[in-house]
């Protein structure tokens, strides 16, 4: 008997995590409630290190579960009003200005387990569009150097992997991490006070963002087969 009692509590124990998982509900919405991640550089921007922004309901998704492979649809902004970053070098400008982001995003995520726990992993292509509008003064003397209008539109690439919890069949939270493959086409002007053109430069380039929580969400689930 002593020896039978633990078998039964550990089918006991699989039957309960078996018995609710988001594969079970068909549809799921979700919101994204914190991330920590970086954002494109700008011009000729320099970093002495990485820099990550956090923001918190600013996203929401869609998700068709079916069975451990769910297909998922999202939107996301981000706004700082005082974004700040050096350009050209560490002791040579200081751009000041507001910058706006906005990614739309499909792709899929696929659990590895079937159960209340699950690890998965998964990616998903997008759009971002950026758009910045700030000042530039010299580091050191703080003198008007330009203003400068920028706009940045391309696709990504966000291989990620994350853990999942179900509370119960209807209430999800999930924490991802991933990392951003960006193509864009950037558009850069440079004005005088006097709001004459110095410099119109269009061109388009690589970059690679870390996003050490890409999103916390909260997801609700919903539907049957």
């Amino acid at each position: 008997m002593k020896k039978l009692l633990p078998i039964i509590f550990f089918q006991l124990f699989a039957i309960a995590c078996l018995a609710q998982s988001q594969s079970d509900s068909q549809y799921s919405i979700g919101f994204k409630l914190l991330a920590i991640e970086e954002q494109p550089k700008l011009l000729n921007e320099v970093r002495a290190n990485s820099k990550f922004y956090t923001t918190g309901l600013n996203g929401l998704m869609l998700k068709i579960n079916d069975n451990q492979i769910s297909y998922r649809f999202l939107i996301s902004t981000f706004k700082e009003d005082d974004y700040s970053f050096k350009n050209e070098c560490l002791d040579c400008e200081i751009v000041n200005g507001e910058y706006k982001s906005l990614d739309l995003k499909m792709g899929f995520e696929r659990s590895l387990i079937y159960s209340k726990f699950q690890p998965f992993y998964g990616a998903d292509l997008g759009y971002k569009r950026t758009t910045f509008i700030g000042v530039s003064n010299d580091n050191n003397s703080g003198t008007f150097n330009y203003d400068t209008n920028i706009e940045k539109n391309g696709a990504s690439l966000t291989p990620f992997i994350g853990v999942k919890y179900n509370f119960v069949r209807s209430l999800t939270l999930s924490a991802e991490a991933g990392f951003d493959f960006i193509y864009t086409t950037d558009k850069e002007i440079k004005t005088t006070n006097a709001n004459t053109n110095i410099s119109v430069n269009n061109f388009t380039r690589w970059q690679y963002n870390s996003r050490p929580l890409a999103q916390l969400s909260l997801q609700f689930n919903f539907g049957r087969d």
